[in-house]
Protein backbone atom coordinates (compact mmCIF):
# COMPACT_ATOMS: atom_id res chain seq x y z
CA UNK A 1 0.00 0.00 0.00
CA UNK A 2 1.57 3.32 -1.00
CA UNK A 3 2.35 5.77 1.75
CA UNK A 4 1.94 9.54 1.68
CA UNK A 5 4.44 11.81 3.35
CA UNK A 6 2.83 14.19 5.81
CA UNK A 7 4.14 17.75 5.97
CA UNK A 8 4.77 18.66 9.60
CA UNK A 9 4.91 22.39 10.23
CA UNK A 10 7.11 23.61 13.02
CA UNK A 11 5.29 25.69 15.66
CA UNK A 12 8.08 28.26 15.31
CA UNK A 13 7.22 28.67 11.64
CA UNK A 14 3.91 30.30 12.51
CA UNK A 15 5.65 32.80 14.80
CA UNK A 16 8.34 33.51 12.25
CA UNK A 17 5.62 34.05 9.66
CA UNK A 18 4.42 37.04 11.63
CA UNK A 19 7.67 38.84 10.82
CA UNK A 20 7.95 37.67 7.23
CA UNK A 21 7.23 40.38 4.68
CA UNK A 22 4.42 39.22 2.41
CA UNK A 23 4.84 39.16 -1.33
CA UNK A 24 3.89 42.38 -3.05
CA UNK A 25 0.24 42.06 -3.91
CA UNK A 26 -2.27 44.83 -4.49
CA UNK A 27 -3.23 46.27 -1.09
CA UNK A 28 -6.85 47.33 -0.58
CA UNK A 29 -7.24 51.03 0.00
CA UNK A 30 -8.78 50.52 3.43
CA UNK A 31 -5.83 48.31 4.45
CA UNK A 32 -3.32 50.95 3.34
CA UNK A 33 -5.15 53.63 5.36
CA UNK A 34 -5.33 51.35 8.41
CA UNK A 35 -1.58 50.71 8.12
CA UNK A 36 -0.87 54.44 7.93
CA UNK A 37 -2.93 55.00 11.07
CA UNK A 38 -1.16 52.10 12.84
CA UNK A 39 2.26 53.44 11.85
CA UNK A 40 1.46 56.84 13.36
CA UNK A 41 0.36 55.29 16.67
CA UNK A 42 3.18 52.76 16.82
CA UNK A 43 5.99 55.19 16.00
CA UNK A 44 4.73 57.77 18.48
CA UNK A 45 4.28 55.13 21.20
CA UNK A 46 7.74 53.68 20.55
CA UNK A 47 9.42 57.08 20.83
CA UNK A 48 7.61 57.76 24.09
CA UNK A 49 8.65 54.36 25.45
CA UNK A 50 12.29 54.78 24.36
CA UNK A 51 12.60 58.20 25.96
CA UNK A 52 10.71 57.55 29.19
CA UNK A 53 12.11 54.08 29.91
CA UNK A 54 15.58 55.25 31.20
CA UNK A 55 13.90 57.77 33.52
CA UNK A 56 12.47 54.94 35.58
CA UNK A 57 16.05 54.15 36.66
CA UNK A 58 15.60 56.78 39.38
CA UNK A 59 12.76 54.67 40.76
CA UNK A 60 14.98 51.59 40.54
CA UNK A 61 17.68 53.42 42.58
CA UNK A 62 15.14 54.24 45.28
CA UNK A 63 13.70 50.74 45.70
CA UNK A 64 16.62 48.44 44.76
CA UNK A 65 19.88 50.42 44.99
CA UNK A 66 21.96 47.25 44.95
CA UNK A 67 20.81 46.43 41.39
CA UNK A 68 20.39 49.99 40.15
CA UNK A 69 23.36 49.97 37.76
CA UNK A 70 22.36 46.58 36.35
CA UNK A 71 18.75 47.72 35.78
CA UNK A 72 19.97 51.00 34.24
CA UNK A 73 22.14 49.07 31.79
CA UNK A 74 19.16 46.93 30.83
CA UNK A 75 16.93 49.99 30.37
CA UNK A 76 19.54 51.81 28.27
CA UNK A 77 20.05 48.72 26.12
CA UNK A 78 16.31 48.37 25.53
CA UNK A 79 15.85 52.08 24.75
CA UNK A 80 18.87 52.12 22.43
CA UNK A 81 17.50 49.10 20.55
CA UNK A 82 14.10 50.79 20.17
CA UNK A 83 15.72 54.02 18.92
CA UNK A 84 17.80 52.10 16.36
CA UNK A 85 14.66 50.31 15.22
CA UNK A 86 12.84 53.63 14.88
CA UNK A 87 15.65 55.20 12.86
CA UNK A 88 16.00 52.24 10.55
CA UNK A 89 12.36 51.32 10.17
CA UNK A 90 12.13 52.64 6.60
CA UNK A 91 14.94 50.30 5.51
CA UNK A 92 13.49 47.21 7.19
CA UNK A 93 10.74 45.09 5.63
CA UNK A 94 8.39 45.51 8.58
CA UNK A 95 4.66 45.84 8.85
CA UNK A 96 3.19 48.18 11.50
CA UNK A 97 2.37 45.22 13.73
CA UNK A 98 5.79 43.52 13.43
CA UNK A 99 7.50 46.86 14.04
CA UNK A 100 5.73 47.64 17.32
CA UNK A 101 5.99 44.04 18.47
CA UNK A 102 9.74 44.55 19.09
CA UNK A 103 9.56 47.55 21.51
CA UNK A 104 6.57 46.03 23.30
CA UNK A 105 8.36 42.69 23.72
CA UNK A 106 11.66 44.27 24.82
CA UNK A 107 9.99 46.36 27.54
CA UNK A 108 7.93 43.36 28.64
CA UNK A 109 11.08 41.22 28.90
CA UNK A 110 12.81 44.04 30.77
CA UNK A 111 10.01 44.14 33.31
CA UNK A 112 9.96 40.35 33.65
CA UNK A 113 13.71 40.33 34.30
CA UNK A 114 13.54 43.04 36.98
CA UNK A 115 10.41 41.56 38.53
CA UNK A 116 12.20 38.26 39.15
CA UNK A 117 14.65 39.90 41.60
CA UNK A 118 12.03 41.51 43.82
CA UNK A 119 10.75 40.42 47.20
CA UNK A 120 7.05 40.08 48.10
CA UNK A 121 6.36 43.79 48.78
CA UNK A 122 8.19 45.14 45.77
CA UNK A 123 6.84 42.25 43.74
CA UNK A 124 3.27 43.39 44.42
CA UNK A 125 4.05 47.03 43.59
CA UNK A 126 5.86 46.12 40.39
CA UNK A 127 2.96 43.89 39.35
CA UNK A 128 0.81 47.02 39.21
CA UNK A 129 3.43 48.82 37.09
CA UNK A 130 3.65 45.78 34.82
CA UNK A 131 -0.14 45.80 34.46
CA UNK A 132 -0.08 49.50 33.56
CA UNK A 133 2.35 48.64 30.75
CA UNK A 134 -0.16 46.28 29.16
CA UNK A 135 -3.10 48.62 29.66
CA UNK A 136 -1.18 51.52 28.09
CA UNK A 137 0.03 49.36 25.21
CA UNK A 138 -3.53 48.19 24.48
CA UNK A 139 -4.47 51.84 23.97
CA UNK A 140 -1.66 52.39 21.43
CA UNK A 141 -1.15 49.24 19.39
CA UNK A 142 -3.31 48.43 16.38
CA UNK A 143 -2.80 44.80 15.48
CA UNK A 144 -4.84 41.64 14.93
CA UNK A 145 -5.50 39.15 17.73
CA UNK A 146 -2.65 36.85 16.59
CA UNK A 147 -0.07 39.47 17.52
CA UNK A 148 -1.63 40.01 20.94
CA UNK A 149 -1.63 36.27 21.62
CA UNK A 150 2.01 36.03 20.52
CA UNK A 151 2.94 38.85 22.88
CA UNK A 152 0.99 37.18 25.69
CA UNK A 153 2.78 33.88 25.07
CA UNK A 154 6.26 35.39 25.00
CA UNK A 155 5.55 37.42 28.16
CA UNK A 156 4.30 34.40 30.12
CA UNK A 157 7.27 32.27 28.97
CA UNK A 158 9.77 35.00 29.88
CA UNK A 159 8.27 35.49 33.33
CA UNK A 160 8.30 31.76 34.04
CA UNK A 161 11.96 31.48 32.98
CA UNK A 162 13.17 34.55 34.89
CA UNK A 163 11.20 33.72 38.05
CA UNK A 164 12.61 30.19 38.10
CA UNK A 165 16.11 31.53 37.60
CA UNK A 166 16.12 34.41 40.09
CA UNK A 167 13.11 34.43 42.42
CA UNK A 168 12.82 32.66 45.75
CA UNK A 169 9.02 32.96 45.66
CA UNK A 170 6.93 29.83 45.21
CA UNK A 171 4.37 29.78 42.39
CA UNK A 172 1.57 30.24 44.91
CA UNK A 173 3.31 33.29 46.35
CA UNK A 174 3.87 34.72 42.89
CA UNK A 175 0.15 34.46 42.12
CA UNK A 176 -0.81 35.83 45.54
CA UNK A 177 1.48 38.87 45.28
CA UNK A 178 0.25 40.16 41.95
CA UNK A 179 0.65 37.30 39.50
CA UNK A 180 -3.10 36.68 39.30
CA UNK A 181 -3.84 40.39 38.78
CA UNK A 182 -1.14 40.66 36.11
CA UNK A 183 -2.42 37.58 34.27
CA UNK A 184 -5.97 38.96 34.25
CA UNK A 185 -4.81 42.38 33.05
CA UNK A 186 -2.72 40.80 30.29
CA UNK A 187 -5.69 38.81 28.99
CA UNK A 188 -8.06 41.78 29.23
CA UNK A 189 -5.54 44.09 27.55
CA UNK A 190 -5.07 41.58 24.73
CA UNK A 191 -8.83 41.47 24.18
CA UNK A 192 -9.06 45.28 24.40
CA UNK A 193 -6.31 45.69 21.81
CA UNK A 194 -8.07 43.20 19.53
CA UNK A 195 -11.40 45.05 19.87
CA UNK A 196 -9.70 48.38 19.24
CA UNK A 197 -8.14 46.98 16.09
CA UNK A 198 -11.50 45.67 14.91
CA UNK A 199 -13.18 49.01 15.58
CA UNK A 200 -10.41 50.91 13.80
CA UNK A 201 -10.64 48.53 10.85
CA UNK A 202 -14.41 48.94 10.70
CA UNK A 203 -14.11 52.72 10.90
CA UNK A 204 -11.53 52.80 8.11
CA UNK A 205 -13.67 50.53 5.94
CA UNK A 206 -16.72 52.70 6.57
CA UNK A 207 -14.74 55.81 5.63
CA UNK A 208 -13.48 54.10 2.51
CA UNK A 209 -16.98 52.96 1.64
CA UNK A 210 -18.23 56.50 2.23
CA UNK A 211 -15.51 57.89 -0.03
CA UNK A 212 -16.36 55.34 -2.70
CA UNK A 213 -20.07 56.15 -2.46
CA UNK A 214 -19.28 59.87 -2.50
CA UNK A 215 -17.11 59.45 -5.58
CA UNK A 216 -19.84 57.38 -7.22
CA UNK A 217 -22.43 60.00 -6.29
CA UNK A 218 -20.20 62.73 -7.72
CA UNK A 219 -19.78 60.76 -10.94
CA UNK A 220 -23.53 60.24 -11.15
CA UNK A 221 -24.06 63.92 -10.38
CA UNK A 222 -21.67 64.85 -13.19
CA UNK A 223 -23.58 62.57 -15.57
CA UNK A 224 -26.90 64.06 -14.43
CA UNK A 225 -25.56 67.61 -14.74
CA UNK A 226 -24.28 66.86 -18.24
CA UNK A 227 -27.65 65.38 -19.19
CA UNK A 228 -29.38 68.38 -17.61
CA UNK A 229 -27.18 70.77 -19.60
CA UNK A 230 -27.95 68.90 -22.81
CA UNK A 231 -31.65 68.90 -22.00
CA UNK A 232 -31.59 72.59 -21.07
CA UNK A 233 -29.76 73.44 -24.29
CA UNK A 234 -32.35 71.49 -26.23
CA UNK A 235 -35.19 73.28 -24.46
CA UNK A 236 -33.55 76.66 -25.08
CA UNK A 237 -33.34 75.81 -28.76
CA UNK A 238 -37.00 74.78 -28.59
CA UNK A 239 -37.68 78.25 -27.20
CA UNK A 240 -36.26 79.78 -30.38
CA UNK A 241 -38.50 77.53 -32.46
CA UNK A 242 -41.53 78.47 -30.37
CA UNK A 243 -40.75 82.17 -30.65
CA UNK A 244 -40.39 81.81 -34.42
CA UNK A 245 -43.85 80.19 -34.68
CA UNK A 246 -45.65 82.75 -32.52
CA UNK A 247 -46.57 86.04 -34.28
CA UNK A 248 -45.00 89.25 -32.97
CA UNK A 249 -47.60 91.18 -30.97
CA UNK A 250 -45.99 94.43 -32.17
CA UNK A 251 -48.51 94.07 -35.01
CA UNK A 252 -51.18 95.26 -32.56
CA UNK A 253 -49.53 98.66 -32.28
CA UNK A 254 -50.15 99.28 -35.99
CA UNK A 255 -53.90 98.55 -35.85
CA UNK A 256 -54.88 99.59 -32.31
CA UNK A 257 -54.10 102.45 -29.94
CA UNK A 258 -51.38 100.38 -28.29
CA UNK A 259 -50.75 97.23 -26.29
CA UNK A 260 -48.56 95.71 -23.62
CA UNK A 261 -47.64 92.08 -23.06
CA UNK A 262 -46.43 90.39 -19.86
CA UNK A 263 -45.27 86.88 -20.68
CA UNK A 264 -43.30 85.03 -18.01
CA UNK A 265 -42.91 81.27 -18.57
CA UNK A 266 -42.69 79.05 -15.51
CA UNK A 267 -39.97 77.12 -17.34
CA UNK A 268 -37.87 78.08 -20.33
CA UNK A 269 -40.65 77.39 -22.81
CA UNK A 270 -44.27 78.19 -22.15
CA UNK A 271 -47.71 76.70 -22.59
CA UNK A 272 -49.30 80.18 -22.44
CA UNK A 273 -48.93 82.07 -25.69
CA UNK A 274 -50.40 85.19 -27.31
CA UNK A 275 -51.41 85.16 -30.96
CA UNK A 276 -52.43 87.93 -33.35
CA UNK A 277 -53.09 88.55 -37.01
CA UNK A 278 -54.60 91.18 -39.34
CA UNK A 279 -56.81 89.74 -42.10
CA UNK A 280 -59.24 91.52 -44.45
CA UNK A 281 -59.54 94.69 -42.37
CA UNK A 282 -59.91 92.81 -39.10
CA UNK A 283 -57.38 92.55 -36.26
CA UNK A 284 -57.51 89.32 -34.30
CA UNK A 285 -55.73 88.68 -31.01
CA UNK A 286 -55.95 85.94 -28.44
CA UNK A 287 -54.45 84.56 -25.26
CA UNK A 288 -54.33 80.77 -24.98
CA UNK A 289 -53.47 78.63 -21.96
CA UNK A 290 -52.53 75.23 -23.36
CA UNK A 291 -52.54 72.02 -21.35
CA UNK A 292 -49.44 71.83 -19.16
CA UNK A 293 -46.39 74.04 -19.08
CA UNK A 294 -42.77 73.53 -20.01
CA UNK A 295 -42.11 71.21 -22.95
CA UNK A 296 -45.61 69.58 -23.09
CA UNK A 297 -47.27 72.98 -22.98
CA UNK A 298 -44.87 74.30 -25.63
CA UNK A 299 -45.73 71.45 -27.99
CA UNK A 300 -49.44 72.15 -27.50
CA UNK A 301 -48.86 75.88 -28.01
CA UNK A 302 -47.09 75.29 -31.34
CA UNK A 303 -50.01 73.10 -32.41
CA UNK A 304 -52.44 75.82 -31.28
CA UNK A 305 -50.60 78.58 -33.17
CA UNK A 306 -50.47 76.46 -36.31
CA UNK A 307 -54.18 75.66 -36.15
CA UNK A 308 -55.12 79.30 -35.39
CA UNK A 309 -53.20 80.41 -38.46
CA UNK A 310 -54.99 77.79 -40.55
CA UNK A 311 -58.47 78.82 -39.34
CA UNK A 312 -58.05 82.61 -39.27
CA UNK A 313 -55.52 83.38 -42.00
CA UNK A 314 -56.01 80.55 -44.46
CA UNK A 315 -59.73 79.81 -44.03
CA UNK A 316 -60.60 83.49 -43.41
CA UNK A 317 -62.98 82.75 -40.52
CA UNK A 318 -63.80 86.10 -38.87
CA UNK A 319 -66.32 85.32 -36.08
CA UNK A 320 -64.62 84.46 -32.75
CA UNK A 321 -67.12 81.72 -31.83
CA UNK A 322 -66.73 80.02 -35.21
CA UNK A 323 -62.96 80.31 -34.90
CA UNK A 324 -63.13 78.40 -31.60
CA UNK A 325 -65.53 75.81 -33.07
CA UNK A 326 -63.22 75.06 -35.96
CA UNK A 327 -60.17 75.21 -33.71
CA UNK A 328 -61.73 72.59 -31.45
CA UNK A 329 -62.47 70.30 -34.41
CA UNK A 330 -58.89 70.65 -35.63
CA UNK A 331 -57.42 69.97 -32.17
CA UNK A 332 -59.53 66.82 -31.76
CA UNK A 333 -58.49 65.58 -35.23
CA UNK A 334 -54.83 66.26 -34.44
CA UNK A 335 -54.82 64.48 -31.06
CA UNK A 336 -57.26 61.61 -31.56
CA UNK A 337 -56.23 58.32 -33.13
CA UNK A 338 -58.64 55.85 -34.79
CA UNK A 339 -59.83 53.16 -32.36
CA UNK A 340 -58.30 54.88 -29.33
CA UNK A 341 -59.53 57.44 -26.85
CA UNK A 342 -57.58 60.64 -27.41
CA UNK A 343 -56.00 62.56 -24.53
CA UNK A 344 -58.06 65.21 -22.76
CA UNK A 345 -55.65 67.90 -23.93
CA UNK A 346 -56.42 71.24 -25.47
CA UNK A 347 -56.50 74.86 -24.44
CA UNK A 348 -58.37 77.57 -22.56
CA UNK A 349 -58.49 80.59 -24.84
CA UNK A 350 -59.99 84.04 -25.22
CA UNK A 351 -60.10 85.60 -28.68
CA UNK A 352 -61.10 89.08 -29.92
CA UNK A 353 -61.84 90.33 -33.43
CA UNK A 354 -61.75 94.10 -34.08
CA UNK A 355 -63.55 94.99 -37.31
CA UNK A 356 -62.05 98.29 -38.44
CA UNK A 357 -64.87 98.94 -40.97
CA UNK A 358 -67.67 98.80 -38.37
CA UNK A 359 -65.64 99.64 -35.27
CA UNK A 360 -67.07 96.61 -33.44
CA UNK A 361 -65.21 94.17 -31.21
CA UNK A 362 -66.41 90.59 -30.92
CA UNK A 363 -65.22 88.17 -28.25
CA UNK A 364 -65.52 84.45 -27.61
CA UNK A 365 -63.92 82.56 -24.79
CA UNK A 366 -63.22 78.98 -23.82
CA UNK A 367 -62.87 79.08 -20.01
CA UNK A 368 -61.42 82.60 -20.38
CA UNK A 369 -63.14 85.95 -19.71
CA UNK A 370 -62.26 89.34 -21.10
CA UNK A 371 -62.00 92.47 -18.97
CA UNK A 372 -62.98 95.92 -20.28
CA UNK A 373 -61.99 98.98 -18.28
CA UNK A 374 -63.54 102.40 -18.93
CA UNK A 375 -63.12 105.34 -16.57
CA UNK A 376 -61.62 103.05 -13.89
CA UNK A 377 -64.70 100.79 -14.01
CA UNK A 378 -64.09 97.18 -14.93
CA UNK A 379 -66.62 95.03 -16.77
CA UNK A 380 -66.10 91.28 -17.12
CA UNK A 381 -67.51 89.28 -20.04
CA UNK A 382 -67.30 85.57 -19.26
CA UNK A 383 -66.44 82.95 -21.84
CA UNK A 384 -68.09 79.57 -22.25
CA UNK A 385 -67.47 76.98 -19.53
CA UNK A 386 -65.81 74.53 -21.89
CA UNK A 387 -62.27 74.31 -23.26
CA UNK A 388 -61.06 73.80 -26.80
CA UNK A 389 -60.39 70.08 -26.85
CA UNK A 390 -61.89 66.63 -26.46
CA UNK A 391 -64.38 67.11 -23.66
CA UNK A 392 -67.99 65.97 -22.99
CA UNK A 393 -69.18 69.42 -24.12
CA UNK A 394 -67.37 69.12 -27.46
CA UNK A 395 -70.65 69.14 -29.42
CA UNK A 396 -71.83 72.54 -28.13
CA UNK A 397 -71.11 75.70 -30.10
CA UNK A 398 -69.18 78.59 -28.61
CA UNK A 399 -70.88 81.95 -28.04
CA UNK A 400 -70.11 85.28 -29.70
CA UNK A 401 -70.20 88.44 -27.59
CA UNK A 402 -70.34 91.90 -29.15
CA UNK A 403 -68.52 94.22 -26.78
CA UNK A 404 -69.58 97.76 -26.01
CA UNK A 405 -66.33 99.61 -26.63
CA UNK A 406 -65.32 103.21 -27.13
CA UNK A 407 -62.01 104.74 -28.16
CA UNK A 408 -59.63 104.67 -25.18
CA UNK A 409 -61.14 101.57 -23.56
CA UNK A 410 -58.70 98.92 -22.34
CA UNK A 411 -59.31 95.24 -23.09
CA UNK A 412 -57.43 92.60 -21.09
CA UNK A 413 -56.99 88.90 -21.80
CA UNK A 414 -55.17 86.88 -19.12
CA UNK A 415 -54.21 83.30 -18.48
CA UNK A 416 -54.77 81.98 -14.95
CA UNK A 417 -51.05 82.09 -14.03
CA UNK A 418 -51.15 85.49 -12.32
CA UNK A 419 -54.32 84.94 -10.31
CA UNK A 420 -53.15 81.45 -9.21
CA UNK A 421 -49.71 82.60 -8.02
CA UNK A 422 -49.19 82.04 -4.30
CA UNK A 423 -47.71 84.80 -2.18
CA UNK A 424 -48.53 87.61 0.18
CA UNK A 425 -48.34 87.51 3.99
CA UNK A 426 -50.67 84.50 4.27
CA UNK A 427 -49.20 82.59 1.29
CA UNK A 428 -52.48 82.66 -0.63
CA UNK A 429 -53.36 82.98 -4.30
CA UNK A 430 -53.27 86.41 -5.92
CA UNK A 431 -56.90 85.83 -6.85
CA UNK A 432 -59.24 87.16 -9.51
CA UNK A 433 -60.59 89.97 -7.30
CA UNK A 434 -57.12 91.41 -6.72
CA UNK A 435 -56.39 91.03 -10.45
CA UNK A 436 -59.52 93.02 -11.37
CA UNK A 437 -58.63 95.77 -8.92
CA UNK A 438 -55.13 95.97 -10.37
CA UNK A 439 -56.38 96.22 -13.96
CA UNK A 440 -58.97 98.87 -13.10
CA UNK A 441 -56.30 100.89 -11.31
CA UNK A 442 -53.73 100.89 -14.15
CA UNK A 443 -55.98 101.14 -17.23
CA UNK A 444 -55.49 104.91 -17.68
CA UNK A 445 -51.68 104.66 -17.65
CA UNK A 446 -49.45 104.44 -20.73
CA UNK A 447 -48.77 100.92 -21.93
CA UNK A 448 -45.21 100.59 -20.59
CA UNK A 449 -46.29 101.95 -17.21
CA UNK A 450 -49.10 99.38 -17.10
CA UNK A 451 -46.58 96.63 -17.85
CA UNK A 452 -44.29 97.80 -15.05
CA UNK A 453 -47.18 98.00 -12.59
CA UNK A 454 -48.30 94.44 -13.35
CA UNK A 455 -44.72 93.17 -13.10
CA UNK A 456 -44.21 95.00 -9.82
CA UNK A 457 -47.47 93.71 -8.34
CA UNK A 458 -46.53 90.14 -9.26
CA UNK A 459 -42.99 90.44 -7.86
CA UNK A 460 -44.22 92.07 -4.63
CA UNK A 461 -46.82 89.35 -4.15
CA UNK A 462 -44.64 86.38 -5.06
CA UNK A 463 -41.42 87.45 -3.29
CA UNK A 464 -39.09 84.42 -3.29
CA UNK A 465 -41.77 81.78 -3.74
CA UNK A 466 -41.59 79.51 -6.80
CA UNK A 467 -43.79 80.16 -9.82
CA UNK A 468 -46.77 77.84 -10.02
CA UNK A 469 -47.64 78.41 -13.68
CA UNK A 470 -46.91 80.40 -16.81
CA UNK A 471 -48.06 84.02 -16.55
CA UNK A 472 -49.57 85.85 -19.55
CA UNK A 473 -51.38 89.21 -19.55
CA UNK A 474 -52.20 91.01 -22.81
CA UNK A 475 -53.67 94.51 -22.67
CA UNK A 476 -54.97 96.30 -25.82
CA UNK A 477 -56.26 99.85 -26.03
CA UNK A 478 -59.07 100.30 -28.56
Amino acid sequence: MPTRALAVRSPFGAIAGLFRTPERVPVPTWRAELDRTAWRHHVLGSWVAALLNPLFAFNDHAVMPERWTEFLAVRLLVSATIVLLLLGRRRLPLSPASFVFVPFLLISLENAYMWSFMGPELFRLHALAYAVLFVGASMIVLWPLAWGLAMLGFTVAANVLFLRAHSALAPAEVMAHGGTLLAAVMVISTVMAHNRHRLAQREVRLREDLRARTAEAQEQRAVIEAAHRDLTDSIRYSQHIQQAVVPDTALLDRYTAGHFLLHRPKDIVSGDLPWCAHVDGRTVWSVADHTGHGVPGALMSILGCTLLHAVVVEQRVDRPAEILDRLREAVIRALQRPGRQGPLDGMDIGICVLDHRTGTVRFAGAMHPIYRVRDRELTEVAGDRMPVGLMPEAGQAFTDHVLDVRPGDMLYLCSDGLQDQFGGPADRKFGRKRLKELLADIAALPMQDQLRRVQGALALWQQDRPSVDDVLVLGVRV
